[in-house]
């Protein structure tokens, strides 16, 4: 494969670590004491937002209803300081799992939600930068620790936030190792559906690079937490990206799991592809798999997603080709895309203002009471769009004020 220069791989880190740029300048009252109006369409929904680009913290919002209107982030009274919001956790169960607590250690930190605010509600450590989580029931979780085992994953009890054991796979991976391998890791995304939890499994070279152009995947059973194999994919996919709020690894309502990624090995061009895995299986579907190359006609950049409504897949995807150094990674055409499944054709949705990529919002579309949220983020305006699937309509939701949408989540 064509390998990139320092240049590139310092640009593809980037997209991980770089901090998003400032919001809009609209400083017009918001239509309710907490910052933002309100809509009769859900009840209760989290919003993370950048506020400082030089450190990437911001603050931790919440409505008891949808957000709308303009958002000024510092007329917002029910805020929780949020030391890390670029990469940020979830909502699950009315809770919000966050990826550092307020001081930015790292680690697992769950804010219980009531009367519209949020609550410390205990903290796992990590001692990684680089891990990821899942919360499959009120009493049961899991995550990675690559300090503690490059060889298994951890689980712990989400109602008291204590760490609870581990499933090591060593035996499994053991066979695979070759004399290139010198480290394991597993992590990047994890997904559960239908009673079984999904995540990668990497080997690694001295230079940190995949050592095989294979995807692995290890599956474990939720209700006994035993290892039940591993599944493969023959191309090297960094799958989910190791974030959780650009929604590279979603899971359908059918079970269904659709895994993408912006690039491969660091060390190669970015090409983004998705895979799927079908609801309750245990090996990665063969029979499907979107090449975004294919599409953009040359090295393709997918800035989030999928999102995913029936047969129809919801990404943020770059509308042009990234130039072998990586030159125009920094252009705002990051646009709104739907992908049918079955068909695999990509067509652009019309009405939704174009993004930025490396100085914007990773945040990635969601799906809230049977609409699509995209965050739009570029130099002049920063929030939300909605796409409806039943008829193409196209709105914006809401904008923000003095930040930039770092996740947006149904509580």
């Amino acid at each position: 494969m064509k390998k990139m220069t320092f240049k590139m791989c310092a640009y593809i880190l980037s997209m991980m670590y770089l901090i998003s740029s400032c919001s809009s300048d609209d400083n017009s009252e918001p239509s309710n004491p907490d910052g933002g109006g309100t809509s009769p369409e859900k009840s209760g929904v989290s919003l993370f937002v950048i506020t400082d680009p030089n450190t990437s913290s911001g603050l931790l919002i919440s409505s008891e209803e949808m957000f709308s209107g303009t958002i000024d982030i510092s007329k917002v009274s029910n805020a929780t300081q949020i030391a890390a919001a670029r990469t940020t956790g979830l909502a699950i169960d009315g809770a919000v799992y966050h990826t550092s607590n307020s001081a930015g250690d790292n680690g697992i930190q769950k804010f219980g939600y009531q009367n519209n605010a949020f609550t410390d509600e205990g903290f796992i450590a990590v001692n990684e930068k680089i891990f990821t989580f899942e919360v499959v029931s009120p009493t049961k979780g899991y995550y990675t620790d690559a300090n503690r085992s490059r060889t298994a994953i951890q689980t712990f009890n989400p109602s008291t936030m204590q760490r609870t054991g581990e499933i090591d796979i060593t035996e499994a991976i053991t066979p695979i190792l070759t004399d290139e391998v010198t480290s394991t890791r597993i992590g990047s995304f994890m997904l559960e559906s239908k009673g079984k939890l999904y995540t990668q499994v990497f080997f690694l070279k001295e230079d940190g690079t995949h050592a095989f152009d294979i995807s692995y995947v290890a599956v474990f059973d939720t209700t006994n937490d035993t290892f039940i194999g591993l599944t493969q994919h023959n191309d090297y996919i960094w799958l989910g990206f190791e974030r959780k709020n650009s929604n590279y690894a979603t899971v359908a309502d059918n079970g269904d799991i659709y895994l993408a990624s912006p690039v491969g090995n660091t060390s190669d061009p970015a090409h983004s592809k998705c895979i799927r895995i079908k609801a309750g299986s245990n090996q990665i579907d063969p029979s499907w798999k979107l090449d975004f190359n294919e599409f953009i006609g040359g090295n393709s950049f997918c800035l989030a997603g999928p999102a995913v409504v029936g047969d129809k897949l919801y990404i943020k995807l770059k509308s042009s080709a990234i130039n072998s150094d990586y030159s125009n990674l920094g252009e705002e055409d990051v646009d709104a895309y739907m992908v049918d499944i079955n068909t695999k054709k990509i067509t652009k949705i019309a009405g939704i203002p174009s993004s930025g990529s490396i100085s914007s919002s990773i945040s990635g579309p969601v799906v809230i009471d049977g609409l699509v949220y995209f965050a739009v983020s570029n130099s002049n305006y920063q929030g939300y769009y909605t796409y409806n699937p039943a008829n193409g309509e196209v709105n914006e939701a809401f904008s923000l004020s003095g930040g930039v949408p770092s996740q947006l989540s149904p509580l």
